[in-house]
């Protein structure tokens, strides 16, 4: 069923107490979401009225707080108020602890109150997603994403791979475009590059992973700092693996490739390791990106990457 007839489901209140908009955040999911709620509560698509309904609450963080405060003022207020409607954007994203509390109320929800959740299916428990309707994002071919995109004046060869790469969701083909993107995925293969001739680079990749931050000071003064990114570390190994598998693809005959920017780069991994090397990478990338949702160290966790690459 398409979304255009949930969401009219969803505003003769014919749902489930619990929907995951499954998706990247490029996928538009969160907007989605936010016109299913402005459907359940307001009867309508214009998502503005939204942030003016004292019956919405969308925590601005999923911190272990937040969850609980949110979760219990709707179980509060359930009773004799009518339609109410809670969303937490990015839910793949909270701790095992706001997950436990979300689950709580997931296996006894109040009544008349619709519980929105955004986000990747791995990164939430099984149980949740059991109590969950799993709406996943809307994708089509990739020949029709890059048509558009040549069409809007991007290059043919670079349309082509981003639309490869964005799984049949557009918003991610155009999210790959972005200079700040570009211009880390250079860097990062760049990385990545090394490891065809047995180099480790540390130093390479903790620059590309290193962020500015705001720290508070021995005085309790605010002053930057430099710290090892768990979401560019993510970004980078997204790419790690989209390369590793393409190279997997073509050790088992399969010509056509995603990352169609790095070609050159492919056919050197698949001569330089054997596929037994290139599935123990995969699986060290995939451990990686594991230990960085339970939240391990992501400096640790950079170096314990090369340390274990072959």
């Amino acid at each position: 069923m398409r979304s255009t007839d949930w969401l009219n489901r969803i505003a003769q209140g014919d749902v489930p107490h619990a929907i995951l908009f499954a998706g990247p955040k490029e996928s538009g999911q969160l907007a989605l979401a936010r016109r299913a709620a402005a459907r359940y509560l307001l009867q309508t698509d214009n998502t503005d009225g939204l942030w003016d309904s004292p019956f919405y609450i969308e925590p601005a963080d999923r911190s272990i707080d937040a969850v609980r405060d949110a979760l219990a003022l709707v179980n509060a207020e359930a009773f004799g108020r009518g339609r109410r409607c809670i969303l937490f954007a990015d839910a793949h994203e909270m701790s095992e602890a706001s997950q436990d509390v979300l689950l709580k109320t997931l296996e006894e929800p109040p009544a008349d109150t619709l519980l929105l959740l955004t986000g990747t299916e791995s990164g939430l428990r099984p149980t949740i997603l059991s109590r969950c309707m799993v709406l996943r994002a809307e994708s089509e071919p990739w020949e029709a994403i890059c048509k558009r995109l040549v069409s809007r004046g991007v290059a043919p060869d670079l349309a082509e791979c981003a639309a490869k790469l964005s799984d049949g969701i557009e918003g991610r083909a155009e999210a790959f475009l972005e200079p700040d993107r570009l211009a880390f995925r250079t860097a990062a293969i760049e990385c990545i590059g090394r490891l065809t001739h047995r180099a480790k680079p540390y130093a390479a990749l903790s620059a590309l992973c290193t962020d500015t931050v705001e720290e508070e000071g021995e005085d309790g003064a605010s002053k930057k700092g430099k710290k090892v990114s768990a979401e560019r570390l993510n970004a980078f190994l997204d790419i790690l693996l989209s390369i590793l598998l393409d190279v997997l693809r073509q050790k088992n005959g399969v010509t056509e490739i995603r990352n169609t920017d790095c070609a050159a780069l492919e056919k050197n991994f698949a001569a330089a390791f054997t596929i037994s090397q290139i599935q123990g990478m995969i699986q060290i990338a995939a451990d990686a990106k594991e230990m960085l949702l339970y939240k391990a160290s992501p400096a640790l966790t950079a170096d314990w990457i090369l340390a274990k690459l072959p």
